[in-house]
């Protein structure tokens, strides 16, 4: 591949040529459509670059506004620096919060992206939220169960929120976002949970690195599932008295790519307390940091534990360029295309097939299915991948036959080929060209504005090798 060079400034397409392209996609507000070209630049000024990005953005579903960036970008051979800036620095313009500061909102509605269900979802809003500034995010996922309604779940949210986490949001100044559930927190739950951040992110000037997720109950369990499966979406976890013999099912290897922080009783019903005992004493014997805190009492929100967690919370941004990544996928689905069923529903759920939820990335590494034909035993791919530095990848992988590498300048030197061995041998050694349209791709994929990578590389692995049981750095 050609190596990368950085060309310089580039000049940027003048605003008033964009003018029609930006009415049509909705970018120029109704009330500035009226104004001369240049009035309503200066009422709303954002540059072009921009303007393309927060269409892409405030319709990720849509195609049209997708190929209008990609042209643009094209067009004006846009640096991968200048995209990332503009990512970064999320809308060009955020309005007054839609809810009042102060107040816990309740029963806002929520429609679901990827299948045909609506539910509803609280936020909080801190008093020093200020539309100026990325805010962290907490999304507090109740208990119960798949047959729950929508009533118990909102007595099941407050009792969650009200009592714990109200005075930590304005303590902190983060936004608290509830969303509910009387289908669950199995697949449906998840396209409840990304479509009320989705929401929330276009609303409010989200951190997308400070997105953070924690759960009691029936939300402790979602909560550790998300942390197996979606790692790289939320900073850090914090599952509460919730969760299973996750050490049985190996689930818990996956746990090395996210920071978490659980709190369980002395007294659970359900084996949660001796499950939970089992994945601390495994992650203790692993060097996993992970802390796990055990408390006198039953099935409970720890009320002490809340100043402790949210401290754990601020203390770990997200990090999509850690060094080392341990990657178990493959039994379940990698796209979700099918919905949850349960008799108590009286309805199966339609799927929308354009609109799958990924479960197949893992920070800078994702995987692909094996073939049709793979026995089921050697579907459960076990991936260890190391970033040695100075452009050096290794990777031991055990039924893995494709895995795309994302790469950014905190990774690796763009002007030096990157190097990839699998199971020892050599299978990519090459200069890696950045592109502008990989990284906005990605982003709009995931829609998350900080998963941000400046190019990718397919390498295919034709051996299989056992990376053995994970351990992370000695203390």
């Amino acid at each position: 591949m050609a190596a990368w060079h950085y060309r310089g400034p580039k000049m940027h397409t003048p605003l008033s040529l964009l003018r029609p392209v930006a009415l049509a996609l909705g970018l120029i507000p109704l009330g500035l459509a009226a104004l001369p070209a240049q009035d309503a630049a200066a009422a709303h000024p954002a540059e072009p670059l921009h303007a393309v990005i927060d269409a892409v953005f405030a319709s990720p579903w849509d195609a049209a506004p997708l190929a209008a960036a990609r042209a643009f970008l094209v067009e004006n051979d846009t640096h991968c620096a200048d995209l990332e800036r503009t990512l970064r620095a999320g809308m060009t313009h955020y309005p007054e919060p839609p809810q009042p500061r102060g107040v816990l909102t309740k029963n806002l509605p929520l429609p679901c992206d990827h299948v045909d269900h609506e539910t509803k979802y609280w936020i909080y809003v801190p008093k020093s939220y200020d539309p100026a500034k990325a805010t962290p995010v907490l999304l507090v996922v109740h208990g119960g169960s798949a047959t729950r309604d929508l009533a118990f779940g909102a007595r099941a949210a407050r009792a969650g929120i009200e009592p714990f986490w109200v005075e930590e949001a304005e303590q902190r100044g983060w936004l608290h976002v509830a969303p509910l559930t009387d289908r669950g927190w199995m697949w449906i739950g998840n396209s409840i949970l990304f479509s009320a951040l989705s929401r929330v992110q276009r609303e409010y000037h989200v951190d997308p690195d400070r997105v953070y997720l924690t759960g009691h109950s029936m939300g402790g369990h979602m909560t550790w599932r998300s942390a197996f499966q979606f790692p790289d979406r939320f900073a850090a976890v914090s599952p509460m008295s919730g969760g299973y013999d996750y050490v049985k099912s190996k689930d818990v290897t996956n746990l090395l790519n996210v920071p978490g922080y659980t709190t369980f009783g002395t007294e659970e019903p359900y084996q949660i307390n001796e499950f939970n005992k089992i994945i601390g004493g495994w992650m203790k014997e692993h060097r996993y940091p992970w802390t796990c805190q055990e408390k006198p009492g039953g099935h409970t929100i720890f009320v002490e534990e809340v100043p402790k967690i949210g401290q754990f919370f601020a203390d770990h941004p997200r990090d999509l360029y850690r060094p080392s990544l341990f990657v178990r996928m493959g039994l379940q689905p990698m796209q979700f295309l099918t919905a949850d069923k349960n008799e108590g529903w009286g309805k199966e759920h339609q799927w929308n097939a354009e609109r799958p939820i990924a479960a197949s990335t893992v920070h800078w590494l994702r995987c692909f299915p094996r073939e049709a034909e793979a026995r089921p035993e050697q579907r459960a791919m076990m991936i260890s991948a190391q970033n040695l530095g100075a452009n050096h990848f290794e990777l031991v992988s055990e039924n893995a036959r494709k895995v795309r590498i994302y790469l950014h300048p905190k990774m690796v030197d763009f002007g030096k080929p990157v190097v990839v061995m699998a199971n020892g041998e050599k299978v990519f050694d090459a200069k890696v060209t950045p592109s502008a349209a990989t990284m906005l791709e990605l982003a709009r994929e995931f829609d998350d504005r900080g998963r941000i990578f400046w190019a990718a590389i397919d390498v295919e692995i034709a051996t299989d090798r056992s990376p053995g049981e994970p351990f992370g750095p000695k203390q």
